[in-house]
């Protein structure tokens, strides 16, 4: 069984993001961040597709991870889930820039 970084990195997140909602996180970023990167979890693995034709998802997904994570990092304390904020933004920010094809 092959994995691939994107199933890699959106796997990462959605575990980020479920450790920043069942503590004691930002409740409403860290329920965001968990609803995008379940999505993008689903659209990864093909159990769902979107086309949405005015919007790139594939750019809205990651900067909604960026901001959820940036948002949690900044109002928490304990290790725990400042490391899972950190996985989270970092996770969106890398996503971001590969749709910006800033890599490429």
């Amino acid at each position: 069984m092959d994995i691939s970084y994107a199933e890699a990195l959106i796997v990462t997140a959605f575990a980020a993001s479920l450790l920043l909602a069942l503590g004691r996180a930002e409740r409403l970023f860290s329920i965001i961040a968990v609803a995008v990167s379940g999505i993008e979890a689903l659209i990864v693995f093909d159990v769902i597709t979107f086309k949405v034709k005015p919007f790139r998802l594939d750019i809205v997904f990651p900067a909604l991870l960026v901001v959820a994570g940036l948002v949690c990092w900044s109002r928490l304390s304990t290790k725990g889930q400042v490391t899972a904020a950190t996985i989270v933004s970092f996770v969106g920010a890398i996503q971001l820039l590969t749709a910006l094809r800033v890599f490429a």
